[in-house]
């Protein structure tokens, strides 16, 4: 088995999450991506929703695409949520090739991970650039021994951002276009992100 995992605060979970998961698996031949939201970003300050509602929301935007999935191992263990951990946990209950996606912009603070030098060793990276240059570029300002583990993926560029999202609808303006249908009725229904 071919899978990617997508880490992130998915606060909210957007269609470029999607955009790139769907990148890296024409690029890469991946039988599935698992999206897995964090409990606790340590790298990010505390976002709007929660834990759960983030879950929840990020649940409802793969529900129809049969080959992604979300595991909630990093909402369920509870407290910072760090990558090298949650690889660990999912390498032995999913055997085969796996790859964590990662977008260019957030490979320039990857040495910054915790042990980005054993994350390596269980996975490679799938480095997702606003076109194969700037994912070539990402690369090759990793260590040496990093680079060895990398594959460029590249992505239509897009301006998408869950920061834009919650500053849209803070300010009283709609954000649908930027969500899947059922996240956006989540988030008015619940009433997330106003002020």
């Amino acid at each position: 088995m071919r899978y990617g995992v997508l880490g992130g605060s998915f606060d909210p979970p957007h269609l470029g999450h999607l955009a790139l998961a769907e990148a890296a698996v024409e690029a890469l031949h991946l039988d599935e991506v698992i999206f897995v939201p964090a409990s606790r970003n340590p790298l990010k300050p505390r976002g709007e929703a929660t834990s759960d509602e983030r879950l929840e929301m990020t649940r409802l935007m793969v529900e129809d695409k049969p080959l992604m999935s979300v595991s909630d191992v990093e909402v369920s263990r509870g407290g910072p949520s760090y990558m090298v951990d949650t690889l660990t946990e999912l390498s032995v209950v999913l055997p085969g090739h796996a790859w964590l996606l990662i977008g260019a912009d957030a490979l320039a603070h990857f040495t910054e991970w915790r042990k980005p030098e054993r994350i390596v060793k269980i996975v490679r990276l799938a480095v997702v650039g606003r076109g194969i240059d700037e994912a070539k570029t990402a690369i090759a300002r990793l260590p040496e021994y990093m680079r060895e583990s990398c594959d460029p993926v590249p992505m239509k560029p897009n301006t998408i951002s869950s920061t834009k999202i919650r500053e849209t609808i803070e300010r009283g303006f709609s954000a649908e276009m930027w969500l899947d249908p059922k996240v956006w009725d989540y988030v008015c229904e619940r009433g997330l992100y106003k002020s």
